[in-house]
């Protein structure tokens, strides 16, 4: 199976759900920055402005983790490798050290998470969260917005995981969705029935939902805010299942490649 798997919307929100359990509405009293190559846009100087005030909200957009302290906010991506533990790792990058003695770690082995600072008032301007599209579980995702994305030659499977358009699914959701809707994932996207595309938005959410029950999906590094492991993995249909039986059909599994990505379906149930 496919390591280094970006953590994606159910992953990023049970982190959160976890942060804000365990860190919500305490004050920071320590700020250590490991590797300064995760600052984006932003000093050490800048985030030491943070210390002293509490963590009121916790919230996602995308991908994108974004910690309140009142009117300022950093905004995390972990990428392809970075985990937010309760513990120093091997590969530590950021410390923030709470009361209570309380502590939140930036772990991340290849070094791609990021770490931006903003105003509150000014996330919708800040150029990673400016550029995302649509997202589930979010008033903009309506069945109209969703036709709107399709009405592109763009290769389904591509689309789905272009952020631009429909933010928070990567490589794992997008293939198990299509093999929900029984959708081939080299079609292009305004090739799509108004069936097919009632099917592929439906089960978009619905397929989130079971993995966040799961505590998303650990295949190497993702893990929740309490440094334990997803399940859903166990649950997964088409991903990193090549060669093996259709838990539908039989038909075994193939995987073929996409944009760089690989890309698994069911060759008789995905026409």
């Amino acid at each position: 199976m496919k390591k280094d798997v970006m953590p994606e919307l159910p992953e990023v929100e049970t982190i959160r759900c976890g942060l804000e359990r365990e860190f919500l509405n305490l004050q920071l009293r320590e700020i250590q920055v490991r590797d300064r190559r995760l600052l984006q846009n932003c000093s050490v100087s800048d985030l030491e402005r943070l210390r002293g005030r509490r963590l009121k909200r916790v919230a996602r957009r995308g991908k994108f983790l974004i910690l309140y302290f009142g009117n300022q906010a950093l905004v995390i991506h972990p990428r392809m490798t970075g985990r937010l533990l309760p513990y120093e790792g091997e590969h530590t990058r950021l410390i923030l050290q709470f009361a209570r003695n309380k502590t939140l770690v930036l772990d991340d082995s290849r070094r791609f998470a990021t770490l931006h600072w903003a105003k509150a008032d000014g996330l919708e301007e800040l150029e990673p969260l400016r550029r995302l599209g649509i997202e589930p579980f979010t008033p903009s995702y309506t069945f109209v917005n969703f036709l709107k994305i399709l009405q592109t030659k763009q290769e389904i499977k591509r689309l789905l995981l272009d952020q631009r358009k429909l933010a928070g699914l990567g490589n794992i959701y997008a293939n198990e969705a299509l093999f929900r809707a029984r959708i081939y994932p080299l079609r292009s996207a305004n090739s799509l029935s108004q069936e097919e595309a009632q099917r592929l938005f439906e089960a978009i959410p619905q397929l989130l939902e079971e993995a966040l029950a799961a505590q998303g999906t650990t295949i190497s590094d993702y893990r929740t805010a309490t440094g334990e492991s997803g399940s859903f993995q166990f649950l997964l249909k088409v991903y990193g299942r090549g060669g093996e039986p259709c838990r539908h059909c039989g038909t075994p599994i193939e995987k073929i490649t996409q944009g760089g990505r690989s890309s698994y379906f069911c060759p008789k149930c995905q026409i």
